[in-house]
């Protein structure tokens, strides 16, 4: 007896299970083909509405050692330029689908834009309002038009490569469950990002030459008072560093001479020579080399130089340098 009633426990044990599953199958389908979709339909005007982001600049320059999280630019307020209408039902789900880069988890607020060190941030009504991503959020049932403005955030999510181009185009889309896409978030000009590899120490850099006697240029041409200076740098390695130096106040003919801003003298100018002792190409670019990480140092020399008929007094003149990288 013992044997038959395991017999019989075994046999019902097992058919209750099987038709437990065949109920549960058949609930989780009844469930899915009962269940209503959720979606919204533009009811006034076209989708998606164009929200178009136009920089003041198509260069942006990061600041020296900037940490991640920088904010590079911060858009103005800009609303859609021809608003569109719609009515929702059940609920539907929305957010932002990236359009460049990665789809970001819910709850982010930044997006990749596809360059490297480089993310956004979509602000609505405010800049810090920020748009999530999809599918973070749904919107109640009902008719809605959208007009409100929205905000762009470059941000510096990493190491960035100096000359990286983020290009023209559609940034991103604010996307509802069904597809539809009810605004695009556009560029409208490419963005070259310039990364500094170096900062300059001391700015502005005086340098101070020597008394000399009038005696001492005995013609035109002549020189004296030789004394070297340097531009001195902090960098980082990965870049090619060019610089260019320019007159900071009237030109003069003569090559690597500056004239003077101010001083009683006469007929004397001030001359900058490069470290090989050339005189300097005002206005020409040229290549310092790779940046190391650490100090750099640009070495000049300043000299008198003798332009005219020779008037004692003091000299001040002044130059500019502009440090690029590639």
């Amino acid at each position: 007896m013992k044997r038959f009633f395991d017999r019989v426990a075994d046999f019902f044990g097992t058919g209750w299970l099987r038709g437990s599953a065949l109920l549960l199958a058949l609930g989780i389908l009844a469930l899915v083909s009962g269940g209503a979709k959720a979606n919204c339909t533009i009811t006034a005007g076209s989708a998606p509405a164009a929200v178009n982001f136009t920089p003041p600049s198509s260069t942006i320059t990061v600041s020296y050692g900037a940490a991640v999280g920088t904010v590079l630019y911060q858009s103005g307020s800009v609303a859609p330029a021809n608003p569109n209408s719609m009515t929702c039902s059940n609920n539907s789900i929305y957010g932002v689908s990236n359009n460049v880069g990665a789809q970001p988890g819910t709850t982010a607020t930044i997006y990749p834009t596809g360059v490297a060190g480089i993310g956004y941030s979509i602000g609505h009504s405010t800049s810090t309002n920020l748009l999530l991503p999809y599918p973070c959020c749904t919107i109640a049932n009902g008719s809605y038009t959208n007009s409100v403005a929205s905000s762009l955030t470059l941000i510096k999510i990493g190491p960035i490569v100096s000359g990286s181009v983020i290009p023209a185009g559609t940034l991103a889309y604010w996307l509802y469950a069904n597809g539809l896409k009810i605004e695009a978030f556009n560029l409208t000009t490419s963005i070259t990002i310039i990364d500094p590899a170096c900062s300059v120490n001391t700015t502005p850099i005086n340098v101070t030459l020597p008394t000399v006697s009038v005696g001492a240029m005995a013609s035109v041409g002549a020189t004296a008072g030789t004394t070297p200076f340097a531009i001195a740098l902090t960098c980082s390695s990965g870049a090619t560093l060019d610089i260019e130096l320019d007159y900071a106040g009237t030109a003069s003919n003569i090559t690597g001479v500056l004239t003077k801003t101010s001083g009683s003298s006469a007929g004397v100018g001030l001359r900058l020579l490069d470290q090989n002792y050339n005189p300097v190409v005002f206005g020409a670019t040229t290549v310092v080399g790779s940046t190391p990480t650490g100090a750099l140092s640009i070495p000049y020399y300043a000299q008198y130089y003798r332009s005219g008929t020779v008037t004692a007094g003091s000299i001040n003149a002044s130059a500019t340098f502009t440090l690029s990288y590639q």
